[in-house]
């Protein structure tokens, strides 16, 4: 009996092991279990050299709270760049660029002009006048118009002792440097119009958009009314064009000319709802959307190297994150989400009426009537 006893003892205690370690876990205790401490802010990121930088620099006042994360549906990037493309977004110095068009103009291909007119259009304000002096650990400037003020606004703009001063400087002698070189040249904003132009009629979708918006900014020179600061068929054309080939510089260029340029979209809505046009909210847009494409948006591009240089606005890995605490309000950073999903799908679907820009909905200024005749009197009247 006493051996009955002691191997059912023995056979309840394995089965009691066998539950406990079995067992499903207590999802009261794991509720109890204190959550991981939030993010430190920026300042006390930079305090502690071994502190991963997991979050943007909250140095600045002018920063704001991050607003909450928007759902939406993820976009696949893909790359649509060529290797010039890459080299363009990757440069230190885009002289190195325009020298690859300058050393055999004749010979230059379509993208060669498109990107050698892009250099010209960011240095030609420095392309011409001595070299200013450095001052405080900031690279000299190659002087052109308002270089010289341009470097002390700047410097004036520092703060004593604000920790992001050193981030700022770096990034504001990157930009320079972007441009050092162009003293030595003799170009203008005419030589980029030319090539836009050139580059446009050969193909090249990008600077189809760029030589759009030169048509667009010729005509309405004097326009008197919204009508006339609309887009004429030939430039919708060519921006239709230029979408369509899915190229980031081209989505980002025909995006600044809807956007801030012309009055296309002065009084129509956007996307299947009929949303209210924005122009803040939707030039953001169109720049997300030149990233989806595989546009140069990281803590390199030039956007968010003047972000930092400028506004101090330091430390952030990509153009959404930067936006979303800087630029835009919570409901703005929300709309252009918005609007980026409709200008994706609107390309990819050739949904040109979401943008404003279908055929037919180009200027429409009715012809300026003859002068009438004066009536001549009968003699003698």
């Amino acid at each position: 009996m006493n051996k009955i006893l002691l191997a059912g003892l023995v056979f309840v205690g394995i089965v009691s092991a066998a539950w406990y370690a079995l067992r499903p876990p207590d999802l009261s205790a794991l509720a109890a279990t204190p959550a991981a401490p939030p993010a430190t802010s920026g300042s006390t990121a930079r305090e502690s050299a071994s502190a991963p930088a997991i979050a943007p620099p909250l140095a600045t006042s002018s920063v704001r709270p991050p607003p909450q994360a928007v759902s939406r549906p993820l976009i696949p990037t893909v790359s649509l760049k060529s290797a010039l493309a890459i080299e363009f977004e990757n440069a230190k110095n885009l002289k190195a660029v325009y020298d690859r068009y300058a050393a055999n103009p004749a010979a230059a291909d379509p993208e060669t002009k498109f990107f050698a007119a892009l250099a010209i259009e960011s240095c030609q304000s420095r392309a011409r006048g001595p070299q200013a002096p450095a001052s405080r650990g900031v690279q000299p400037q190659a002087a052109g118009p308002g270089s010289d003020q341009d470097r002390e606004r700047f410097l004036a703009r520092l703060k004593e002792n604000d920790p992001n001063n050193t981030a700022r400087t770096e990034a504001y002698n990157r930009v320079v440097e972007l441009c050092a070189g162009f003293s030595s040249l003799n170009v203008t904003a005419a030589d980029a119009s030319r090539l836009f132009r050139e580059a446009a009629l050969a193909g090249n979708p990008a600077a189809k958009a760029s030589y759009a918006a030169d048509l667009f900014r010729e005509q309405s020179r004097g326009a008197r009314n919204v009508e006339e600061r609309r887009m004429t068929e030939e430039q919708l054309t060519l921006v239709r064009d230029a979408l369509s080939s899915g190229d980031p510089f081209a989505i980002r260029r025909a995006g600044t000319l809807l956007s801030w340029e012309s009055a296309q979209l002065a009084d129509r809505r956007i996307g299947p709802e009929g949303d209210v046009f924005n122009a803040r909210d939707f030039a953001q847009a169109w720049a997300l959307a030149a990233c989806d494409k595989g546009a140069n948006c990281g803590p390199d591009s030039l956007r968010l190297l003047n972000g930092c240089a400028n506004q101090g606005y330091c430390g952030y890995q990509n153009l959404e994150t930067y936006l979303q605490f800087n630029e835009l309000p919570p409901s703005g950073f929300t709309q252009a989400q918005n609007f980026r999903n409709t200008i994706a799908t609107a390309i990819t679907q050739g949904r040109w009426d979401w943008l404003g820009i279908a055929a037919g909905s180009g200027r429409t200024v009715a012809p300026t009537p003859p002068a009438a005749t004066q009536r001549q009197r009968p003699p003698g009247g």
